[in-house]
């Protein structure tokens, strides 16, 4: 197959990668590579030691490409069909800038914030930091509020369809979800009605379903929505 993808799912970009290549209906391997386990080769890859890094053995055997937006970018133009960026002018800048905005922002306050804590002892045998976690997730709140405003009271955040955009928010709640957060409907209605409407498509049903096991079997953080955002 073309398409290799490193990384591991619990990975929120290469989760978005891989939502956009099935929604786009595009063939592709996982190469399940974590960066912190992963030797010098992989700094050969992408000196940056993140993922994911994809490999498309059709531009030629050496070909390497890192970054969530930039390998995004790559499928959009070597993929045309089955567009996941809008075309209209206004709604591809406002997907763009969703994206930048999930990317940091957001990525920032839920990876670093809450999701490293609480995982990555337990992935280490080790008890998680649940409070450093519950003080992450109290400065979720602004993140939110952006997210639920500029909804607008669209479905999608980018235009009529469902878009790059949506992927690149709803992948992070993913990673809060196995935390054992998520929004509270009160505070954001229009955001929890996104989330229910974005993991109601096959495929973030699909890769959602790859961690219920793990899931089933973490601690989750011992502070509740409610505490926290209402």
């Amino acid at each position: 197959m073309a398409l290799i993808l490193c990384g591991l799912n619990l990975s929120p970009f290469v989760r978005k990668i891989r939502v956009q290549l099935e929604e786009k209906g595009i063939g592709y391997e996982i190469d399940p590579v974590s960066p912190f386990q992963a030797g010098d080769e992989f700094t050969a890859l992408n000196p940056l030691r993140r993922i994911p890094v994809l490999k498309d053995a059709d531009a030629g055997p050496d070909f390497v490409l890192p970054g969530s937006s930039a390998i995004a970018q790559y499928i959009e133009r070597k993929h045309p069909e089955h567009p996941m960026l809008p075309k209209d002018a206004a709604n591809y800048g406002r997907a763009l800038w969703i994206e930048e905005y999930a990317d940091t922002e957001l990525a920032g306050k839920v990876g670093m914030g809450v999701f490293r804590p609480m995982i990555f002892p337990q992935l280490a045998h080790k008890a998680p930091d649940q409070a450093a976690a519950a003080e992450g997730a109290r400065k979720l709140g602004p993140v939110f509020d952006y997210l639920e405003r500029t909804l607008a009271g669209n479905d999608w955040y980018a235009g009529p369809d469902f878009s790059l955009a949506d992927i690149s928010v709803a992948t992070h709640f993913v990673n809060l979800g196995i935390v054992g957060l998520a929004p509270v409907p009160l505070r954001w209605p229009a955001l929890c009605a996104f989330l229910d409407r974005a993991f109601a498509r096959e495929t973030f049903k699909r890769l959602n379903a790859e961690h219920d096991k793990m899931k089933a079997g973490l601690v989750k953080i011992n502070v509740t929505a409610e505490e926290l955002w209402t």
